[in-house]
């Protein structure tokens, strides 16, 4: 009896193994990530799956966690923030979303809880399945703004066939690279003349998944102390391209004015550029009828 029943905890012991290990494999097997871009005043996030699994992938679900342990009670939605347009009746619209041929979106919001999911599945028996070997990138949906949520969590992965039917994998961030930004200003040299001159800032912007990273004036600032009227019309902390400097100096050395802005990709990397305007002073000229002394040639 007694070796029956140890029997019985070892047959079960190696199937709970069997399953772990069956999990983890499927788990390096398939990959989801994602990446943010800035559109039409919108934040799109943008999810790839790779499945180099064994089976067929019918559903992925953003924001899911189901434990990887079998008990739906556990399952845990991510996701805050709603996509664009949404409502209860007519769900997530074409507008704000994108999906793969013969799939649908949706999103899986208990009444209970405002946290939520974001849900592509296969329509019908019909519909493509992601197979086997396959990159699917045509998973989008948009929102007001941004949403951390939407670039870390989980993803659930449903199989057609096979097992586990279910699967959570972590998604990966694919955009940690900033934006490269170069500020060019102009003029980006003034004389000194006791007016406030109109300076326009322009850029050479490039990010490897957004295409309109957020520019931002982070300050203005000089070597020498400023009054409170030598900059005017600069908003921080916003787009603001176009603002007036004082072109005055108080010493001979010059007035150099430092002109900061940040650049933010929709997957929030974020990098810093300045660039200068320097006030020269005018040469020293001779008064009008006056004369230089000439040396003395000794004779």
């Amino acid at each position: 009896m007694k070796q029956s029943k140890a029997i019985l905890m070892l047959a079960v012991t190696s199937l709970t193994s069997l399953a772990f290990a069956s999990q983890a494999c499927a788990s390096n097997a398939v990959a989801v990530g994602v990446y943010a871009r800035h559109y039409g005043g919108k934040i799109s996030y943008h999810y790839r799956v790779t499945n180099n699994s064994q089976q067929n992938i019918t559903a992925v679900t953003i924001g899911r966690d189901d434990q990887n342990d079998g008990n739906p009670n556990n399952d845990v939605n991510e996701l805050v923030g709603v996509p664009s347009g949404w409502n209860a009746k007519l769900g997530i619209p074409s507008t704000s979303s994108n999906s793969p041929t013969g799939w649908r979106v949706s999103m899986i919001a208990p009444e209970e809880n405002v946290d939520h999911a974001i849900a592509w599945e296969a329509m019908n028996d019909h519909s493509p399945r992601i197979l086997t070997g396959q990159t699917v990138n045509k998973m989008s949906v948009s929102l007001d703004k941004p949403d951390n949520s939407y670039l870390s969590g989980h993803a659930l992965v449903t199989f057609s066939d096979g097992n586990p039917t279910n699967l959570t994998v972590p998604i990966d961030r694919l955009d940690n690279t900033p934006p490269s930004l170069t500020v060019i200003l102009s003029p980006d040299t003034i004389v000194s003349q006791s007016k406030l001159v109109a300076i326009k800032a322009s850029f050479i912007l490039k990010d490897d998944y957004d295409r309109m990273p957020e520019i931002k004036l982070e300050s203005i600032t000089a070597n020498e102390f400023l009054e409170a009227n030598d900059i005017r019309d600069a908003s921080y902390g916003l787009d603001d391209r176009y603002f007036k400097l004082l072109a005055a100096s108080k010493s001979m050395g010059g007035r150099i004015y430092t002109v900061t802005y940040s650049a933010t990709d929709a997957s929030g990397n974020q990098t810093i550029a300045s660039a200068t305007v320097t006030v020269t002073t005018p040469a020293a000229t001779p008064a009008f009828g006056t004369t230089s002394a000439t040396p003395d040639a000794g004779y």
